[in-house]
Formats: structure tokens, C-alpha cells, sequence
């Protein structure tokens, strides 16, 4: 058995007692705190060998802390290993600031293991005969998913915060920590589909709450959407049924080259396969050779309109039901009426928030593999 102390730093009490529970099992003292002002009072009082910190923690921000837990755990410094995050410049700061590892979420516990066991130089193998006691059980996916309606309440009240004119500060910070908590519950829970879409939530969520201005009705709406949506995926019986998002295919059409580039790094964001199209023609072979599970159609084309190759598309035995979003920069009354009329699905206005782009590419590719049409 490993005699080692090890300080987890996490605001979300259902993730402290997982990863917790985890590294006992193999041997660990584990100790967590909620905050950061009481994990550098408890790193301080009685340091540990190594602190584990979640990147979203109240208090100073990671690039300040980890300096300051550094300070806090003696000399030489207890190593320490940042939890994952949606976007990677937490992990850029957190390198830059002298954390020694960063864990992946598709397996954060086996990572963090791996960490311990190279910067405390620990035997691998005697870990390795309990490692059976890091995987999740149903148990804590139950009591997670049991909370999920609460948590998805709460995000709706933040939102509603959110749209409000001179809202505060406090009601994306409230709306992007609780996402960001389910989000890794999912990821941990090998819950892959809801961790994508939860994912994506926080990372629309992590822009607002660092440019708030950025919050129009599109976002909002966008953000709603995939609130009511994410409701509807808690059953078993419908969670069941969702394929990895990341197998999917997104067809561009767009005869801008920088829109294209931009829709599709906003579909490598959010861990989607994408291609693009700068012409209705290319686009339709490419249609007739092979499956999509969603289009992102741009209505000023040449040669036709988005909307007639809409309904050219509708016509192809491949996709009669494929989701098509349309992108245009005039996002009239009319153009969404004939958006729907030509067999749309949904509508997005230029200039678009990358993250709500790929959040709504989410949002349609798993009600494509439901059926929800």
C-alpha cells in the first residue's frame, strides 16, 4: 500500500468523493477541498505529495494558484496535476505556471494514476492488481444522473439570469461552474454522448462568462435548445440509443472560403468530422456518393439558392431526413420561413459564435440518430 497524501482541490462534492473514493482504492490518503483559499490553508498546515486541482475552482485563477500552492506545499514543491478542461488554454496556463501533469477527461482517473506514478515514482505494478477499484460502478452513475434535473433546473435559472438586461457577473460564472461539474461527471461516468453535448454547453458557456457581450438571442436560444434537449436524453432507454458523436460526418457547403474555415473549426472544437463543399454541384455529388449526418448549407450559393438545393437534397434517397441547418448573413423573418419550407431543420445567422455552431451541430446529430426530426 502507497503511504502517500494526496490534496484534491475540486468545487463539485459528487467529483471530490469519486476521486477520492478512487485513489483510496489504490492505496492513497486522500484529503479534498472545496476552494482554493482552503486548499493552500490545508497544502500549508500539513503538506501533501502530490495536489490534484480542477482548473475551475473558486478563487484566484489557475495560473495564480498553482504558483501559490507550489509555495504553500515546502520544498521541494509537492507535484501537481490539473484536471481537464473544454478549452485547452487552461492546460496551456497551467504548464506555463509549473503543473507537471494535465489528465485527459476520457479517462481522467486512469491518467491521474499514471501521473502519481511517475512523479512520486511509485510501482506501477502493485497499483495496477486494485486498479479494478477505479472504474465507475452504476452506483455513482445513478446518483448522478438522479441529480441531473436539479443540476439542468438550476441552468435554466442561471440562463434566465443570463438574458436579462444588466445581468451580473456572478450569473454566467453560476451557469458556466454547474455545466462544467456535469460535464466531468459524464466524461468520468463514460457517459459519452451527454459528456459531448454537456461538453459543448460549457464551452458556450466558458465564452460568455469571459465576454459576456457576446450574449444575443441566437446564443440564448441556441443555449435553451440544448438545455430541453439534454432533459430529454437523461432516460436510459434514450441514452441508450446515441451513437459516438465523434464517427459522425458534417457537410460545409458555403462558397466563402472563410466561412467554410470557420464553420469547420468550429466542428473540430467540439470533436466533429467535417468537409466542405464551395458549390452546389460539388456538393450534390458528393451527397449522392456518400452519407451525412448533418449540413450546414449557406443560402447565397451560386448557380441555385441554398433553399432550391435544399430541396434538390431532400430529393436524394441518402437524406431525405438528414439534418440541414442554414448559415446566412441575413437572418430575416422570410429567409426562416423559407428555410423550413424548403425542408430545413434550423437556422443560424452570421457572424456566428463558433461554440454555439458546434453546440447546434450536437444538438441535431443526436436527434438525427433518434429520429427527432
Amino acid at each position: 500500500m502507497s503511504s502517500k497524501r494526496v490534496l484534491l482541490l475540486h468545487e463539485d462534492q459528487f467529483l471530490a468523493n469519486f476521486f477520492c473514493e478512487k485513489l483510496e482504492n489504490v492505496g492513497f490518503a486522500a484529503d479534498f477541498a472545496h476552494n482554493a483559499e482552503t486548499g493552500l490553508k490545508m497544502a500549508s498546515e500539513k503538506p501533501p505529495d502530490a495536489v490534484i486541482v480542477d482548473p475551475v475552482l473558486p478563487g484566484p485563477d489557475i495560473a495564480k494558484l498553482i504558483p501559490q500552492l507550489r509555495a504553500a506545499t515546502g520544498q521541494p514543491p509537492a507535484p501537481i496535476i490539473v484536471l481537464p478542461n473544454s478549452r485547452p488554454f487552461f492546460a496551456e496556463a497551467a504548464q506555463e505556471a509549473g503543473a507537471v501533469a494535465l489528465a485527459r477527461r476520457d479517462n481522467a482517473v486512469g491518467e491521474i494514476l499514471n501521473a502519481l506514478q511517475t512523479v512520486l515514482k511509485l510501482d506501477k505494478g502493485s497499483m495496477l492488481t486494485r486498479g479494478a477499484g477505479t472504474t465507475a460502478d452504476e452506483s455513482w452513475l445513478r446518483m448522478s444522473l438522479g441529480s441531473a434535473p436539479e443540476v439542468i433546473t438550476n441552468l435554466r435559472r442561471s440562463l434566465h439570469e443570463m438574458s436579462r438586461e444588466g445581468s451580473s457577473p456572478q450569473a454566467f460564472e453560476e451557469f458556466y461552474r454547474r455545466v462544467h461539474a456535469f460535464s466531468e461527471q459524464m466524461a468520468v461516468l463514460g457517459e459519452k454522448p451527454l459528456h459531448f453535448l454537456a461538453g459543448q454547453i460549457e464551452a458556450l458557456g466558458l465564452d460568455l462568462f469571459k465576454l459576456p457581450e457576446q450574449v444575443n438571442a441566437s446564443v440564448l436560444r441556441t443555449l435553451g435548445q440544448a438545455l430541453d434537449f439534454l432533459s430529454t436524453l437523461l432516460p436510459e432507454a434514450v441514452r441508450g440509443r446515441l451513437k459516438d458523436p465523434s464517427a459522425a460526418q458534417v457537410l460545409v457547403v458555403d462558397d466563402e472560403e472563410g466561412a467554410r474555415k470557420m464553420i469547420m473549426a468550429a466542428m473540430r472544437m467540439a470533436n466533429l468530422k467535417s468537409v466542405a463543399a464551395d458549390t452546389p454541384t460539388t456538393s450534390l455529388a458528393a451527397l449522392g456518393v456518400q452519407g451525412f449526418d448533418l449540413i450546414f448549407l449557406d443560402v447565397g450559393l451560386p448557380e441555385m439558392s441554398g433553399f432550391d438545393l435544399c430541396t434538390k437534397v431532400r430529393a436524394l434517397p441518402m437524406h431525405e431526413k438528414t439534418p440541414i441547418v442554414f448559415i446566412t448573413g441575413m437572418a430575416t423573418f422570410q429567409n426562416r420561413v423559407q428555410s423550413s419550407l424548403s425542408g430545413g431543420n434550423d437556422f443560424v445567422g452570421k457572424p456566428f459564435n463558433l461554440s454555439e455552431l458546434g453546440l447546434k451541430a450536437l444538438i441535431w446529430i443526436f436527434k438525427g440518430q433518434l429520429g427527432q426530426l
